[in-house]
C-alpha cells in the first residue's frame, strides 16, 4: 500500500513536467510559436520531439504528427524540409482539439455563420468529396497564405492554416 501511495505522489509530481502545453491561436502564419516557413529541424526543437520526416517520400512532402501532438488533433505538413501547413482535426475521443481556436475564436464545432462573421472576405466552395460539405477559404490579401475550414454544411469539422498552395490541398500532400 505504501508503494502505491508513493508511486502516486511521484507520478503526480511528474505530471506538470511531462504535460504538453497545447498551442493556440491558429492563424495563416502558424500557431503559437510554431510559424509557417520554419525548417523541420527548428520545428522539432519547438515540439521537443522528432517528426520522422523523410524527404525522399512523396516528392519531399509529408503530413505527420508526433506522440505529443496526436492527442491535440494537430498535424503538420512538411515540404522539402519546410513547414507549410498546420492541421487541426478531431481525433478519437479526445476533447483537446475542440479547445484549439483561431486568433478570432473560431474552432472545431463553430458554425459556418460564425466563420463568415469572423472572416467576412472568406470564400465558400462546395467540398470536392461531398457537395453537402463546404470548404471556406480565408486568404491573406496577397493570397500567399490562408486559413481553411472544412464544414459539414453547418459546423467546422477541421481547419488548417498555412502557405498556398499547400493549405488548399484537400487531402494533405498533393
Amino acid at each position: 500500500m505504501k508503494r502505491v501511495v508513493l508511486m502516486s505522489v511521484i507520478l503526480a509530481a511528474m505530471a506538470p513536467a511531462v504535460a504538453y502545453d497545447v498551442p493556440n491561436g491558429l492563424t495563416q502564419d502558424g500557431i503559437g510559436n510554431i510559424k509557417i516557413g520554419i525548417q523541420v529541424e527548428r520545428l522539432e526543437v519547438l515540439l521537443h520531439d522528432k517528426l520522422g520526416y523523410n524527404q525522399y517520400e512523396n516528392h519531399g512532402c509529408s503530413t505527420l504528427t508526433t506522440k505529443l501532438l496526436e492527442p491535440t488533433g494537430l498535424s503538420v505538413m512538411i515540404e522539402n524540409k519546410v513547414l507549410t501547413r498546420i492541421n487541426v482535426d478531431y481525433v478519437g475521443k479526445s476533447e483537446i482539439p475542440r479547445t484549439i481556436k483561431t486568433d478570432t475564436g473560431i474552432g472545431l464545432g463553430s458554425s459556418e455563420a460564425d466563420v463568415l462573421k469572423a472572416y467576412p472576405n472568406a470564400r465558400v466552395k462546395p467540398n470536392a468529396a461531398d457537395p453537402t460539405w463546404h470548404t471556406i477559404f480565408a486568404e491573406a490579401p496577397d493570397r500567399s497564405k490562408a486559413l481553411v475550414f472544412e464544414t459539414n454544411g453547418q459546423v467546422v469539422k477541421s481547419m488548417r492554416g498555412g502557405a498556398n498552395p499547400a493549405v488548399s490541398y484537400p487531402n494533405g500532400c498533393n
